[in-house]
């Protein structure tokens, strides 16, 4: 996250730069903190599994070992020039060489030398192998969920999902494809040079155009409409695809960023889906609207429920397809595929940490029951061992959406307006799924 949205600050004023410097000279004592708490947890036997470890090492040691320091990219004030911008860049330089860089060695000594030997093994990285763990993972669900829902009918609603997919795989993919075999519409979709990027340009090109096609038919659908514009930006490292808010001065408008350092791990299929996700009407009409509506509270204004964050966005891939946003068949079978990541999900983050499922197990799982490739569930596996509960959010929050939905549809008919309840569900800010019921019910019920 560091080496992700670090270097990206838009910096115009002085002012600016020494905040920025500030936050900078600041950080090694977040890393050392964060060295103290990891160690602590070491002394309480809460060590995550090997896999997690390694990785944990693995990108500490790419990152000083990185030349220049990837921090290093964050550009001066715009504002300055010349001499003054020198400075500041030489100043950001010495942060780094003589405050940053000794603390993350520090980090990084205390994960090889007490972490790394005290890793759980791989075949049992679940939280129900703690002392108290299945207790807590219980507490987590509950909170990625904002539900009393059991862990184990969470697992359940993911069987259940990924049954429903399969079948729309053979009405989608099939004919696309040609074949009504799952497991070759999967291995098709994971290893068809044809049906993946082989540019970066292009990939940005059809970005752009996606982004552009869902700006102009978001009126048809909301009612209130951001102010902040969202734009498609490529960079080359961090994870496959991300929002960033817009700044509340109109400074920096939405983005939606989009890694292109090796275009083939994009199926041309999934482009249109991820971006109707991370950008309209997806994460930026949700996140945008929030911030500008004056009405609501702070804290109403920034994201913290996972359940309403994500699931509004995995909703908006389905709404995608009722605005008919997807270019084609196969751009369709990408929203599916985007699906069968958030239905394994249920089943694998329950299976690790309610089950006792190996990390093997999981990953299997995954790769048998989704289109995609072995290397891209590890990750996945791994950041679900690593942040118990989170990855639930998504399909969970979605069903829960489409749930009051259909209800409200059933129960005003013909005076059922999508715009409105568009707006309802976006018009609050961030709300546990229980209070999103109450305020959509109370709008039903003065619609009658």
């Amino acid at each position: 996250m560091l080496l992700t949205f670090g270097p990206r600050f838009p910096l115009v004023t002085a002012e600016h730069g020494e905040r920025y410097l500030t936050r900078m000279a600041n950080l090694p004592a977040t890393l050392r903190d964060f060295a103290a708490r990891i160690s602590s947890a070491v002394d309480r036997g809460r060590v995550a599994n090997q896999a997690v470890v390694d990785q944990t090492l693995s990108g500490l040691d790419r990152h000083l070992g990185a030349s220049p320091d990837p921090l290093l990219a964050q550009e001066p004030p715009a504002e300055s020039e010349g001499v003054e911008s020198d400075r500041w860049r030489a100043r950001l330089e010495t942060i780094l060489s003589d405050e940053v860089r000794p603390a993350l060695v520090e980090l990084r000594s205390v994960v090889a030398d007490r972490v790394v030997p005290a890793a759980r093994s791989d075949e049992q990285p679940g939280l129900m192998y703690l002392d108290g763990g299945a207790e807590s993972y219980e507490r987590l669900v509950w909170a990625n969920v904002s539900r009393s829902v059991p862990s184990r009918r969470v697992h359940e609603i993911g069987l259940e999902q990924v049954r429903r997919l399969e079948t729309e795989y053979l009405e989608v993919a099939g004919p696309v494809l040609g074949t009504n075999d799952l497991s070759e519409i999967y291995d098709r979709l994971r290893t068809d040079p044809d049906l993946h990027y082989s540019d970066a340009d292009t990939l940005v090109g059809d970005a752009t155009a996606a982004l552009a096609k869902a700006a102009a038919a978001m009126g048809d659908w909301f009612g209130v409409l951001p102010q902040s514009p969202c734009i498609a930006t490529s960079i080359e490292q961090g994870p496959l695809a991300f929002y960033s808010q817009p700044a509340m001065d109109g400074s920096k408008p939405g983005t939606f960023f989009f890694n292109t350092s090796d275009p083939a791990m994009w199926g041309t299929f999934q482009l249109e889906a991820t971006t109707y996700h991370e950008g309209i009407p997806g994460h930026h009409l949700q996140v945008a609207l929030t911030l500008e509506n004056e009405d609501l509270h702070p804290i109403h204004r920034e994201p913290l429920v996972t359940a309403y964050l994500e699931g509004w966005a995995l909703y908006s891939e389905r709404v995608a397809d009722e605005m008919g946003l997807y270019s084609s068949e196969l751009d369709r079978v990408g929203m599916l595929a985007a699906d069968s990541m958030r239905a394994c999900r249920l089943v694998v983050d329950t299976g690790i940490h309610a089950l006792g499922w190996s990390r093997d197990r999981a990953i299997d799982y995954m790769v048998d029951h989704s289109p995609m490739t072995r290397p891209q569930v590890i990750g996945e596996i791994d950041r679900y061992t690593g942040v118990p509960g989170q990855a639930l959010g998504y399909m969970m929050g979605r069903l829960e959406i489409e749930k009051l939905r259909a209800d409200a549809e059933s129960r005003l008919a013909d005076r059922f307006d999508i715009k409105a309840f568009h707006d309802v569900v976006l018009g609050h800010g961030d709300l546990p799924l229980a209070t999103l019921e109450r305020r959509v019910n109370d709008w039903v019920e003065h619609s009658n």
